[in-house]
């Protein structure tokens, strides 16, 4: 995962969103309904789930709950050059007058203290979601596009994804399915938190391919010589295995130094460099893109727009892009990133770093596209199941979407207030 370079680069990714959607030569595609979208996104028609996103008095949203619940056991760091990062887990709750229940949750970063900002913006919008007349959560998007434009990515996220459980719930179908299914199960790699030294990295490598794992993610230093060291010690001493390791650098290097560290890398066990530099800078990736043989990946969680895909694509910067369900608008708005990465033959190497339900949304994602090589497994795993009774998604080195509709995830409600923070509001 990437997101301690948000703060730091907001306003100056605010003007790179307004001068690509001015400069960029391809015209974006728009869908009205989820229909449409799925049509387009699985190639064939998806009217047969109309009748689930239909709205009806009888089927309107009349309760609507959030839950914020966030324990310590998931506050990392992610690089050696920031502090630790605390991780909420907000969860929407509706239920609609037919009777139904769906879930969603969205996972929330704070430099220090546990917050329930993100809790306290869906409060604001309660009142709209219990005034709906649709549950298409294409044009509730558009809806609150105009009625809430300042409204957080992360929160419309909340709001899409609840929609798309719920309609997968009314179909019987876990959401994979709904969205037209490529396949069950994929691999996943350990993504491994930043640690103080080398011996814990070759530690936690040892330890999670006992469970299974044989492809790792390293969030490491961002200095050129530690992480050099590093490379170099994780090939000598796994040299003999059939393990993969990807590094992720949250932005840190210069050209310089990235394309110098991804030589060390390409001399043997490493696959993929995340997040080298800065996102915006799309000609020095294609430099690095060019003269190594790894793949390159951004990091994709501050730019995620269509138009910036359009550009990487152009560019050529990229082996595949990476975004997260949970923070750039929902299910809806990767279905049209999907699109015009599959149209283009780029990869997506979806993030799933977070609580089971943001993990689980990925996974769906993922397994209705078989352009996405791995899963990635934030660990220590069983810290991000918290307050689920079946967020284990791993069987035998494999992870496996649940096979109830929906997100398949079950929330133990009566256990949130056990977590170290927690609010709840209705």
């Amino acid at each position: 995962m990437s997101t301690h370079s948000y703060i730091r680069k907001v306003l100056f990714i605010m003007c790179v969103f307004t001068s690509s959607a001015e400069s960029s030569p391809v015209e974006g595609k728009s869908f009205n309904t989820a229909i449409e979208l799925l049509t387009a996104f699985s190639g064939k028609s998806a009217t047969e789930y109309e009748p689930h996103f239909l709205f009806h008095p009888d089927s309107r949203i009349v309760h609507v709950e959030i839950h914020a619940v966030a324990t310590t056991s998931t506050t990392a760091r992610y690089s050696g050059a920031y502090g630790a990062e605390t991780q909420v887990n907000n969860i929407l709750r509706i239920r609609t007058a037919d009777g139904f229940e769906a879930v969603s949750g969205v996972d929330t970063y704070y430099e220090k203290e546990f917050s329930d900002r993100h809790l306290m913006e869906l409060q604001d919008v309660i009142e709209d979601l219990l005034a709906l007349q649709t549950l298409d959560p294409v044009e509730v998007g558009s809806l609150l596009a105009q009625s809430k434009p300042d409204l957080g990515d992360e929160v419309r996220s909340s709001i899409d994804i609840v929609l798309w459980d719920l309609a997968a719930r009314k179909a019987g179908r876990p959401l994979y399915e709904l969205l037209g299914a490529k396949r069950e199960s994929m691999e996943p790699y350990a993504s491994l938190p930043f640690y103080e030294s080398l011996p814990e990295y070759i530690d936690a490598v040892n330890e999670y391919a006992k469970l299974g794992y044989k492809a790792f993610k390293f969030h490491v230093w961002g200095d050129f010589e530690k992480d050099s060291t590093m490379v170099e010690l994780v090939q000598q001493t796994f040299a003999d295995s059939d393990f993969r390791f990807m590094i992720d650098l949250e932005g840190a290097f210069p050209l310089d130094e990235a394309l110098a560290l991804g030589r060390k890398m390409d001399e043997g066990k490493f696959i993929w460099l995340e997040a080298p530099m800065d996102d915006t800078l799309l000609g020095q990736y294609s430099v690095l893109r060019r003269k190594l043989g790894q793949s390159i990946l951004p990091a994709g969680y501050s730019i995620y727009s269509a138009d910036f895909i359009r550009q990487g694509i152009e560019q050529h910067s990229w082996d595949a892009g990476r975004f997260d369900v949970t923070v750039i608008g929902g299910v809806s708005t990767a279905l049209e990133l999907m699109i015009i990465a599959n149209e283009a033959g780029l990869p997506i190497e979806i993030q799933s770093w977070g609580h089971s339900l943001g993990q689980a949304a990925n996974l769906h994602l993922m397994l209705a596209n078989e352009h996405t090589s791995y899963f990635e497994a934030p660990m220590p795993a069983q810290a991000f199941e918290f307050g689920m009774k079946n967020g284990i998604l791993l069987k035998q080195g494999r992870v496996f979407a649940p096979n109830r509709p929906g997100l398949g995830i079950e929330v133990d409600w009566k256990n949130l207030d056990k977590a170290d923070f927690y609010v709840r509001s209705e």
